[in-house]
C-alpha cells in the first residue's frame, strides 16, 4: 500500500498550533502558511498531528488505516450520552465500513440529475425574490442570515417537500445543532443542541408518517418509498439520516454562498467577468470553494501502526485534516494565495475525498452558482458595506458572522 510523498525538511521541527487561542481564528491562513513553510505537518498544543499538504490530506481521507473519530471528540469533552451524542453516533459522517457504505449507497438516489434540475428551477426565482424584496425595502441586505442561510433553508424544504409554514421552526432547530460543532462547547450550547435534536427527531418522525400516508413528488417521499430496499438500516439510523440531511443541506451551503459573495465583491474585476459572461460562474464558485472551504477541517484517527507523513503513527493517534491549508498548497496550486476565477485546473479538496466525499456537492454547487448569479446580474451595482467581516471562531466551518451588501 502506498504512502504519501511529503516528508518534513531535515532538521525542522513542526510548528505548534494553539486552537484554543482566539487570535488563531482571526487569521488562520497566515499562521497555517508559516507552519507549512516549516514542513508539511504541524502539531496542535494537545499533540495531535495536523496535515497541511493536499496529497497528505487526500491520503488520510481515503486510506483505510485511518478511521473516522465518530463521537470520540464528544467523549473527550465529557459527553457520552444524551440525544445529541446518540444522533452523532448514528450520523452518516460518523459511520465507517459496510454500515456507512450501505447507508450512503441507499441515500445517494436522492442526489440525481433530476432532483438537481428540479431544485435549480425554483431556486433562482427564490433568490431573485429575496434580493428584490430587500432592495425595495431598505436598499441593502444582510447576506449571512437574510440570503445565504434563507436560500438553502428554502431549498431543503422544497427538496424534501416540507411545508412553507414549518420553515422558521425548522431553522431554529438547525441553529441549535450547528452551535454544538465548536471547540468551545459550553453547557448552555450543549443544552440547546440537546433540545434541538429532540425537536428535529420528533419533527422528522411526523414527516415520515405523513409521507407514508400521503406520498408526494419530493425526495423524502422517494426515500420513504424505497425503505424496504435498505436492508439492515435501522429505524434509528433512518431518523438520524433525515436529521443529517437537514443540517448538511443548510450549514455548509450557506457558508459557501456568503463566502463567495464576499470574495467576488472584494475582487470587483472578477465579479464583472461573471456579470458579462455568466458561464464563468462555475469556475468562479470552484475558486471560492478553494479559497474559503465551508468545512475547512476534518479529523481522522489512526487505526493501525504505520509510518506516514514523516511520523511513526500509533493506533488512536488523532489527526487534523486541514482542507483550508491543503487548498493553498503551493505544490498543487500556482500562486495559491491569489484569488483567481480563471484558475485552470482547480483540484481543491473542499468537499472532502474518499468514502466520505460530500454526497450533496452537486446540490450545493448549483445553489451557490444561482445565488451569486442572481446578485451579480440582477443587481450590477451591488457592493460591500462590510469590508472586513468577522469570522465565527472555534468552528470547523468557515463562517462569517455578518455581511452587509448595498444593492
Amino acid at each position: 500500500m502506498s504512502t504519501p510523498r511529503s516528508l518534513p525538511p531535515a532538521g525542522s521541527d513542526p510548528a505548534t498550533l494553539d486552537l484554543a487561542d482566539p487570535l488563531f481564528w482571526t487569521d488562520p491562513q497566515s499562521i497555517l502558511r508559516a507552519a507549512r513553510e516549516r514542513g508539511p505537518t504541524a502539531r496542535t498544543s494537545n499533540g495531535d498531528l495536523v496535515l497541511l499538504r493536499a496529497d497528505d490530506v487526500e491520503f488520510a481521507h481515503s486510506d483505510p488505516r485511518f478511521r473516522n473519530p465518530g463521537v470520540e471528540n464528544l467523549e473527550r469533552s465529557g459527553i457520552s450520552d444524551g440525544p445529541f451524542y446518540e444522533w452523532r453516533k448514528r450520523s452518516l459522517a460518523a459511520l465507517e465500513g459496510d454500515e456507512h457504505q450501505q447507508l450512503r449507497t441507499w441515500v445517494s438516489r436522492l442526489f440525481t440529475p433530476r432532483q438537481v434540475s428540479r431544485l435549480r428551477e425554483g431556486f433562482r426565482g427564490r433568490a431573485d425574490f429575496l434580493l428584490e424584496k430587500a432592495a425595495r425595502e431598505k436598499e441593502e441586505i444582510e447576506i449571512v442570515y437574510e440570503y445565504a442561510r434563507a436560500l438553502p433553508l428554502w431549498a431543503v424544504c422544497h427538496f424534501l417537500g416540507i411545508p412553507d409554514e414549518d420553515r422558521e421552526e425548522l431553522a431554529s432547530f438547525l441553529f441549535g445543532t450547528e452551535e454544538a460543532f465548536t471547540a468551545a462547547l459550553t453547557p448552555e450550547i450543549r443544552a440547546r443542541a440537546e433540545a434541538a435534536i429532540v425537536a428535529l427527531y420528533e419533527y422528522s418522525q411526523r414527516l415520515i408518517e405523513r409521507r407514508l400516508a400521503h406520498p408526494g413528488d419530493d425526495a423524502l417521499s422517494e426515500l420513504v418509498a424505497s425503505r424496504s430496499e435498505a436492508d439492515g438500516v435501522s429505524d434509528e439510523n433512518f431518523l438520524a439520516l433525515i436529521v443529517n440531511i437537514f443540517g448538511g443541506a443548510v450549514g455548509s451551503t450557506s457558508a459557501t454562498i456568503a463566502n463567495s459573495i464576499h470574495l467576488l465583491l472584494s475582487h470587483p474585476e472578477q465579479a464583472e467577468l461573471v456579470r458579462r459572461e455568466p458561464e464563468r460562474i462555475k469556475p468562479a464558485i470552484e475558486e471560492c470553494l478553494r479559497f474559503a472551504p465551508p468545512f475547512r477541517i476534518g479529523q481522522r484517527v489512526v487505526a493501525e501502526s504505520l509510518e506516514a507523513f514523516g511520523h511513526a503513527l500509533r493506533p488512536g493517534d488523532g489527526i487534523f485534516i486541514w482542507r483550508a491549508a491543503a487548498n493553498r498548497d503551493p505544490t498543487r496550486f500556482e500562486n495559491p494565495d491569489t484569488f483567481d476565477i480563471e484558475r485552470p485546473p482547480n483540484p481543491h479538496i473542499s468537499f472532502g475525498h474518499g468514502p466520505h466525499f460530500c454526497l450533496g456537492h452537486a446540490l450545493g454547487r448549483v445553489q451557490a452558482q444561482q445565488a451569486i448569479l442572481a446578485l451579480l446580474t440582477g443587481h450590477p451595482e451591488a457592493a460591500l458595506v462590510t469590508r472586513d467581516p468577522e469570522r465565527v471562531p472555534f468552528t470547523m466551518d468557515e463562517k462569517l458572522t455578518s455581511l452587509i451588501v448595498r444593492l
